[in-house]
């Protein structure tokens, strides 16, 4: 193996804690053919991370990279690699391994940047963004007039999918945790936030829809809020799932059936045509950022030796929208 250089990177050493993740320096190899090496400059963090850190999503060996979006410079390129060259701008969305200063990766993983999207700006909303897109688009397709119910509304994508469905002139109504973040989210333009430390679920909603309940719910807290939520659907209504920082719901069938509710479960990686799809899904997600629909510009910023107190801060919701690592 030849060593072309030496990188910092996080490992998880074991399934558990946020303490699990270490911080060491490795020797990385040139890169092999359709292979380019990027100095990374912003990599993000996300809640799927936290499943592959804890166990949720068991990884095949320990310690295992952790870490699947990141933007940085092209500084090397392999054989046989034509459309990238030194210096280019790139952004990707792979498999496990971004938490480093400096990564191997393969050409068909990886994509050019607009020159008005910045590296922070890349890895704070591009995966984020594409799931919010998936959910929207995809998943359920919001009209305008309908009520939408957003639970973690100031969380990564709660944050831009509140901002687009907006935008869609629909009727958000967001859940948070606290009422600094209810503050936070009216000061965003929200009229609808339901602070859950305070106020009543139920009522709330009932009151801002006169009754009649949502039209869609799209979900990334499970458990915790699943049955509430479940309660307050109009007839004929959609629930989508798209993740279970709480624990994933139990689904009864009987209970859907009962208001005719449609139960949608949305995982990006394994939505039908996503990978075909994706190119042509991260060019939408950036001309949302420049139409300026996204006023989320600012992610929480931790150094990349200190993933272990980012994943700690998000998993406890000291955070607010993106957050990012940087090397």
């Amino acid at each position: 193996m030849s060593i072309l250089t030496r990188s910092g990177v996080v490992l998880i050493e074991q399934p558990g804690s946020p303490e699990v993740l270490k911080y060491e320096t490795i020797d990385l190899s040139a890169p092999g053919t359709n292979e380019v090496l990027i100095e990374q400059k912003a990599i993000a963090v996300n809640f799927l991370d936290v499943f592959f850190r804890s166990g949720r999503f068991p990884l095949p060996k320990y310690p295992a990279p952790i870490g699947l979006e990141a933007s940085g410079i092209v500084t090397a390129v392999g054989e046989d690699v034509t459309e990238f060259a030194v210096g280019d701008r790139v952004a990707y969305y792979a498999t496990t391994g971004a938490y480093a200063q400096k990564r191997v990766i393969s050409v068909d993983d990886i994509f050019k940047l607009p020159d008005t999207i910045t590296f922070d700006v890349a890895a704070a909303v591009m995966v984020k963004g594409l799931t919010a897109k998936m959910l929207i688009r995809d998943s359920y397709a919001v009209k305008a007039g309908q009520y939408v119910l957003i639970p973690a509304m100031t969380g990564g994508v709660g944050t831009l999918l509140s901002a687009w469905v907006k935008s869609l002139d629909a009727i958000v109504i967001g859940t948070v945790g606290s009422p600094a973040k209810k503050q936070l989210a009216e000061r965003r333009g929200f009229e609808h936030v339901i602070d859950l430390q305070n106020e009543n679920l139920t009522a709330r909603v009932n009151a801002i829809t006169s009754g009649s309940g949502v039209d869609v719910v799209y979900d990334s807290v499970g458990k915790d809020i699943f049955d509430k939520s479940m309660d307050l659907i109009k007839a004929g209504g959609t629930f989508v799932s798209y993740g279970g920082a709480s624990g994933w719901p139990e689904v009864d069938a009987l209970q859907l059936d009962q208001k005719n509710i449609h139960f949608v479960q949305a995982q990006l990686n394994n939505y039908p045509g996503y990978q075909n799809k994706k190119g042509d899904a991260i060019k939408e997600v950036f001309e949302q950022v420049e139409k300026g629909i996204f006023d989320v510009q600012q992610p929480s910023v931790y150094s990349l030796s200190d993933a272990s107190l980012a994943h700690a801060d998000m998993e406890s919701r000291k955070t607010t929208g993106s957050i990012i690592l940087k090397p």
